[in-house]
């Protein structure tokens, strides 16, 4: 995407993204189960709009939206939004073909599955909160590159053999990082080229539950700091079981972009905001198009407090969702 479509934006149009993204829904709405959520929104030529059960109003559909029974759905154009229904009813596409959609409540009772399904509705209720909540005070500018920033992990929880070390910074330094425990340095490595440290196999082994201090070191700049913290073998092996139970209670047939947006709210939730963040980013090597991704993670960057990082995510989002140049 060239600078120019951008430029028409503006950075200040952040400001409004948050503000329409979740309108109030009224007590009555509230009361209700939610009974789905768009996890994928394209608007091609088109538009996607919502209109709530207790009233007559057509809104825009947004990112990870909770729709509730009674709620309708639909599109025109070439536009069109992907659904995730509650109670393991799988996903549906709603485009102009299959407009207009009256979302159903679920059944009452449990399948076998029923601890996934569980889980997945408490990435529901993760990432419903985290539309709503709105990351309202994230405000910034371009500027210039400045010092170097770390990205990732960020004064948090990692889960083993995830541990990849990211920072925000020129791509024709050298970098130095170094690890450091409670007992000292544990590694040190010098004139990294790019962005991105892997952990080796063949360096010391973390303990679980220790916190270490990674420091990434800049020419001419001060050194940055941050902490992470491995999580404990018995949570970890628990956490894995728990995305495992969480596929199960997925389609087969669910998109790899929705399937991530849950993946992440899941690990969100459990306080592992370093791992939700690399599927995120996988993801949106492939789905650069896809907002829902960007949403998400920039509600991530502004709870680690990258505040830049954030708002140039819901920039992408508002540019995204503005449709092509020309319809405008």
């Amino acid at each position: 995407m060239g600078a120019t479509k951008r430029t028409r934006l503006g950075w200040l149009n952040l400001l409004a993204l948050p503000a329409i993204l979740w309108l109030p829904a009224g007590a009555d709405s509230a009361e209700r189960e939610v009974a789905g959520m768009i996890t994928e929104i394209q608007m091609g030529r088109g538009q996607v709009e919502v209109r709530l059960a207790d009233s007559e109003r057509w809104r825009p559909a947004m990112p990870l939206l909770a729709l509730k029974a009674g709620d309708t759905v639909a599109a025109t154009g070439d536009a069109w939004v992907v659904i995730v229904l509650s109670g393991g009813r799988g996903t549906l596409r709603v485009d102009e073909a299959t407009s207009p959609y009256r979302v159903t409540a679920p059944p009452f009772g449990r399948s076998r599955l029923h601890k996934g399904l569980a889980i997945l509705e408490a990435s529901f209720d993760f990432l419903s909160a985290t539309a709503k909540e709105g990351p309202l005070g994230v405000v910034g500018t371009r500027s210039a590159l400045g010092p170097p920033v770390i990205l990732t992990p960020r004064n948090g929880l990692v889960l083993p053999d995830s541990l990849v070390f990211e920072w925000r910074g020129s791509q024709s330094s050298l970098y130095g990082v170094r690890v450091v425990g409670p007992d000292g340095l544990v590694l040190e490595r010098g004139k990294l080229a790019g962005n991105r440290f892997l952990y080796p196999e063949s360096a010391p082994q973390l303990a679980a539950g220790v916190r270490y201090r990674f420091q990434l070191l800049a020419p001419w700049q001060p050194p940055q700091e941050v902490w992470f913290e491995v999580v404990e073998p018995g949570v970890a092996h628990q956490i894995r079981q728990d995305l495992l139970d969480l596929e199960e209670a997925l389609t087969p047939t669910l998109s790899s972009a929705t399937r991530a947006t849950l993946r992440a709210g899941f690990l969100a939730q459990r306080g592992l905001l370093h791992d939700a963040r690399l599927g995120l980013t996988e993801e949106l090597a492939q789905r650069p198009d896809e907002p829902t991704l960007h949403f998400l993670l920039g509600d991530l960057y502004a709870r680690l407090g990258l505040a830049r990082e954030a708002t140039e995510s819901f920039a992408e989002v508002s540019f995204l969702m503005s449709g092509p140049v020309s319809a405008r």
